[in-house]
């Protein structure tokens, strides 16, 4: 009787467990360019970091920055997608930024048009008192000397059970002043992918 009851106590927690572990999953940390979700519909990681990295060091090496008596300042207008897929365009420019600040050693500003509003109501406090001024404080908002911006698209061809998917990633950089560009550099990546079987 005993261990009949005893081998029941262990079955149920057997079950028990097994039903917890099915509720809440499994999380583990993963290499960054790890692909585990076989979806070529989204950009992949790898191709993220690969984009935004070749962008910032074909960018670096441009003369106006790394030979220029003052560091430019950079500001970001949009970058368009013209795939048929969501794909963040903002964190690619988030990307490419954080990798230049962290890099070209101070050899470029990037102005934080997000913030002007705040900015300037900071201002007002100071002047009213409110809050404290430091000795830098100006009355000045810095203009932008470039634009970086870019587009992205796709070719998409379907085939009975297979498909590619061909990806450009474009990014340029305008002069705020004349509208010329005077950057441009681009990104390519190439899929395919056959259904399974059963998926037909």
């Amino acid at each position: 009787m005993l261990k009949s009851k005893i081998l029941w106590l262990m079955v149920l927690f057997f079950c028990v467990w097994f039903l917890n572990g099915c509720a809440t999953g499994v999380t583990q940390r993963i290499d960054v360019d790890a692909e585990m979700v076989d979806d070529k519909q989204s950009t992949a990681v790898q191709d993220y970091r690969t984009v935004a990295d070749q962008m910032a060091r074909s960018l670096v090496q441009l003369p106006m920055i790394h030979k220029a008596d003052h560091p430019p300042t950079f500001a970001f207008l949009d970058v368009e997608n013209r795939t048929n897929q969501f794909i963040d365009t903002v964190a690619f420019q988030e990307k490419i930024r954080t990798l230049l600040l962290k890099n070209c050693g101070g050899k470029i500003y990037f102005l934080d048009r997000s913030a002007v509003n705040e900015i300037l109501k900071e201002r007002k406090r100071k002047k009213k008192g409110v809050v404290t001024a430091s000795e830098k404080s100006s009355e000045k908002i810095y203009g932008a000397d470039y634009f970086l911006t870019g587009s992205i698209h796709s070719i998409n061809r379907v085939m009975g059970s297979e498909r590619t998917e061909y990806v450009r990633y474009s990014f340029r950089l305008t002069d705020a002043d004349t509208s010329l560009i005077v950057w441009e550099d681009e990104y390519e990546t190439r899929y395919f992918k056959s259904k399974a079987l059963m998926d037909r």
